[in-house]
């Protein structure tokens, strides 16, 4: 009835001012090609475009941290109710700043975005990255012991080997270092974080270029 599809838009929207994007819109009322079935669809756009700017990274389209900590939290708890495997991984650009310094901070948006893409393609389908901050990112692996979480990550590090960004004539080649933390239930998801940040800085201070677990 339309008091029934009323209700449908009201729901819907009420839970797109709380933050909840996971709310969905009865089919029929999507394809319905009246007034009501217009003001679906437009805010079905809505959430959609809200979602991407809440959740998303501007620049390199990756989550964004606060997102990442959202989906840490959850995990979290999925953890602890059905012991599912995870771990967690941070990787750093290797001397991101003298690509800015020597090309620009264009240049450097542009390796961002190349680096980006990488990421998001080979830890598709295996968890999840985040932008973390700056040249720095996350990666949450779920049903993951922490070998097969390092396997990804060394195909990440191929990629990585791999790459020449092109920038206004010039070639840029980067490299990247990363720490990769088990989680244990008995730490915490702070305490692995922390470890693979350790792990990180690790790496940092004995060459680069390296996945330290």
């Amino acid at each position: 009835t339309l008091a029934d599809r009323i209700r449908a838009l009201q729901f819907f929207m009420k839970k797109l001012t709380q933050a909840e994007f996971d709310t969905e819109l009865p089919s029929h009322l999507l394809k319905s090609g009246d007034e009501l079935g217009d003001l679906a669809r437009s805010g079905k756009k809505m959430q959609e475009s809200i979602r991407r700017q809440v959740e998303l990274d501007e620049l390199t389209q990756l989550y964004n941290r606060r997102y990442g900590d959202k989906c840490l939290q959850q995990m979290c708890k999925k953890m602890q109710e059905s012991g599912i495997e995870y771990c967690v991984a941070i990787g750093d650009i290797d001397f991101f700043k003298k690509v800015n310094d020597r090309y620009g901070h264009e240049a450097g948006d542009v390796v961002l975005t190349k680096v980006a893409r990488i990421l998001r393609e080979k830890i598709m389908s295996k968890g999840y990255v985040c932008r973390w901050g700056g040249e720095e990112f996350l990666f949450v692996f779920y049903g993951r012991n922490g070998d097969a979480a390092y396997d990804v990550l060394q195909e990440i590090y191929d990629e990585i080997h791999s790459l020449t960004v092109s920038y206004e004539n010039e070639e840029i080649r980067i490299t990247m270092t990363f720490g990769l933390e088990e989680y244990d239930k008995n730490d915490g998801m702070e305490m692995a974080i922390r470890r693979a940040d350790e792990k990180l800085y690790q790496g940092k201070e004995t060459g680069r270029d390296k996945i330290v677990y």
